[in-house]
Formats: structure tokens, sequence, C-alpha cells
């Protein structure tokens, strides 16, 4: 049993796992490379390249140490065993160096164990699969010691010796640059991994995915990245995605695609947030559509997670308003004044109300407007209040409005006009009070 635990650990390399985000490095079970019979290279395996019964023994008794959790003894038993280096053949050295890479990596000592890997890779004449693990193992390390630079010339020179790259392998190298902010040099082994995993009829990973999100985001691509999006929202139908295909589709001027996407989240159920359901309804206003946006406004905030903020509320105002629910529409403006207080939202309310042609209460609205004071437009509110006063047949009160809207520049020629206009009437009126 010890035999086949040492076999396991010396014949073992790091592999890294998580890749982009978070990336980790695994101790897993790898390939013995003591039966160079299977290699397919050509070089002859010369009879020293094997481990002799008593450096075994010693690794053993490390390996044995290292079970324990006592790193110190192991590391004691591997110096003594390269007191006398020249006893040791370049199989042997490999093989303690890449104990030596298991121990410094438990304990962290990255540096140690990159310094290890490297003197294995200085050996001459051992296994091709033990020299092709170390280099990967030092490519993953480099790069988890953001030595990206380095970790992408040890991969490139890797691929120049192994028959088959798996995909794992190119997207270390995409990160590399990505971390470096060569996002063009980041696509093609990325684009590499998706082919390779194709050829394996593998599920593309949604790291691998999000980082090429990522790149072309960095690139500006907006299009590619929304392509990338469209595959992740089907392979992965998370939020987050449905989100970002919806703002690439906005960066685009896409607002159809881009309504449609936050159309389908919500049904999903996916768009929860009041941003998110402003927004949306928002687009639905651009796209012309104001009916979806009376809809998304007035569940919303019937459940709550839209706040009937005053925003918000002359939002659902204007969407009523082009839906041409006009009467819907007068509660809505109503709460929005009160809720604000400002002058301008009683102005709002007094055009609402003068649409339907209810005079009286728009002119109450506008009055009211007037006493909070500290509108943009007075004059041109005046205006209104005296046409709403004149609908009204209210002329003496609308004579005073106009005779107010003279004095502001914008609205003095049209408020004199009015101004005869209605003295006129008053004159008529009185007139025919008289027969």
């Amino acid at each position: 049993m010890m035999r086949r635990a040492l076999h396991k650990i010396l014949l073992t390399t790091p592999l890294l796992l998580g890749l982009w985000l978070a990336p980790t490095l695994n101790i897993d079970s790898g390939a013995a490379y003591a039966a160079d019979e299977k290699s397919k290279s050509k070089r002859a395996t010369k009879r020293s390249q094997v481990i002799g019964q008593k450096v075994f023994k010693v690794l053993e008794e490390a390996q044995a140490a290292t079970d324990a959790k006592d790193n110190q003894q192991a590391l004691a038993l591997l110096n003594d065993l390269m007191k006398k280096p020249k006893r040791l053949n370049s199989f042997e050295k490999a093989t303690i160096y890449n104990f030596y890479a298991v121990i410094y990596y438990q304990q962290e000592e990255l540096s140690k164990a990159k310094e290890a890997y490297k003197n294995v890779l200085k050996q001459k004449d051992i296994p091709e699969g033990l020299r092709n693990n170390t280099m990967f193992s030092l490519a993953q390390l480099l790069f988890i010691t953001e030595d990206y630079k380095n970790s992408i010339r040890v991969l490139q020179k890797w691929y120049t010796l192994v028959e088959n790259v798996k995909p794992d392998a190119y997207m270390l190298e995409a990160q590399a640059y990505y971390q470096l902010n060569d996002y063009k040099a980041a696509e093609k082994p990325i684009l590499k991994a998706l082919g390779a995993a194709k050829k394996r009829k593998q599920r593309p990973k949604e790291n691998w995915l999000g980082l090429l999100r990522a790149v072309y985001y960095e690139l500006n691509n907006y299009a590619r990245a929304a392509k990338v999006l469209e595959v992740m929202v089907r392979l992965y139908p998370k939020k987050v995605y449905w989100t970002q295909l919806a703002g690439m589709y906005g960066l685009q001027g896409k607002q159809k695609e881009q309504l449609a996407t936050m159309h389908a989240a919500h049904e999903a159920g996916y768009l929860t947030k009041e941003s998110e359901l402003v927004n949306m309804a928002r687009v639905y206003l651009a796209e012309q559509a104001p009916y979806g946006a009376v809809r998304v406004m007035r569940d919303e905030l019937e459940s709550g997670r839209i706040e009937d903020t005053v925003a918000n509320l002359q939002l659902y105002a204007q969407a009523l308003s082009l839906a041409q629910e006009y009467e819907a529409q007068l509660p809505v403006l109503e709460k929005a004044a009160e809720k604000s207080g400002e002058g301008k939202h009683y102005v709002y309310l007094g055009q609402a109300q003068s649409a339907l042609g209810r005079w009286k209460a728009a002119a109450s609205a506008y009055e009211k407007a007037l006493k909070i004071g500290e509108l943009e437009r007075e004059g041109s509110v005046l205006m209104q209040l005296g046409m709403a006063r004149y609908n009204a047949k209210q002329y003496k009160t609308a004579r005073k409005a106009f005779i107010r809207a003279v004095a502001f520049p914008k609205s003095e020629k049209q408020a004199a006009n009015w101004l005869k206009f209605v003295e006129g009437e008053i004159k008529r009126q009185e007139a025919l009070a008289k027969l």
C-alpha cells in the first residue's frame, strides 16, 4: 500500500482548476511515467532511468512523513538524498525535485515550488510524460504568482511538445493575456479552447464564455460580446447574463432586441430590482410601446418592487398618457403632486385635467402651482390658467391671469391678444345682461 501511495504522489503534478475567476491548484493523480515503453518518443530509454532500491526506500519514508503531515521530516529525508547528487541518476533527481515541488506547494512556498519544477526540467533523458506535465505545472505556478509573460512563454513551448492540448491549457494562456490587458491576443486561445471542446463534444464551460465576453467588451466589440451572451443565456440561463445581453444590445442601439431580451428576462422572473424594472419601462416608451410600460409600472407598483416615488409616478403617468389612458393618469398625477409639493407637478396635473376638458379642476391645479412658485415658465402657466378660466366661462378671473401673463416677455404678445379677446367677451356678456 505504501509503495502505491508513494508511486502516486511522486508521479503526479498539480492541475489547475477553476480557471479565470479564481484559479486554484489541486493535487490530483496523473499518469505514471516509469512506463517508458508506452511513450511515443523515438528516443531510446536508458537503463539508468529507474529509481534505485535505496532511493526508493528513502522516498517511501518521506511519503510516510508527508502522510503524517510532517513535511519538515520529509524535506530532511529529501535533503539527505541530495547531499550526494552524483550518486543519483537524472530520473531519480527529477523525481526528488518533483517531490520537493509538491511539499513546497502544500506549504504555499510557491517560489520554491517553481524552482523545484525548473530543476526537474533541467534533468536530461527524463520520461516525456514527466517533462511535459512538469512544464505545464510550472506554467500554472507562474500564472498564480502573476508572472504572466513567462507563463505564456512556457505554455507556448509546451504546445510544441504535446500531441493533444486540452482546452483548459488554452484557457490558462488566455487568462494570462487578459491579465496583461492584451485582449486581442487573449481571443485566439479562447477560440482554440472552444474548438477543442467542440471536437471532444464537450460543452463549453461557463467561465470560458465569460472570459470571451469580457475580452470582446474590452475590445468594444459589442456585437461579438452579444453573440457570446446569446450562447450563455441558452446554456447557462442566469439573471446576470440576461441583463448583460440587454445591455449589449443597448450599447449597439438595438432597442428592439434589448426590449425583447428584457421582456424575456422579466417573464422568467429574473428582473426584480427597481432599477431594472423602471429601465424596462423606459425602453418600452422609447420603442413607442406605452402599453408595455403601463403594465410593468402598474404591476410592479402594486407588488412593491417599484416604490411610489415622485419620479416613478411621473413615469407611470407619462406611460398612461401615451397609452391614451387619460382618466387613469389623473390619480397618479395627483399623488405625485401631493408627494412632491412642487409647483411643476401641479402644472402637469392641470394639463391632464385640461386635456379632459375639466377646466375648473385644471384652473385649480394651475393656481396651486402659481401659489407654490419656483416655476421655470411662470408666464406660460398663467396663459394656461387664463385659458382654463375662459373655457370655464370665468371671464373676469381669466382676464386677471392674462394681465399677469403680459408682464412676461415670452408670453406678452399672446397674452395681449387673449386679453383683448376676453375683454371683448366680458363686454358682450355685460351687454347681453342689460337686454
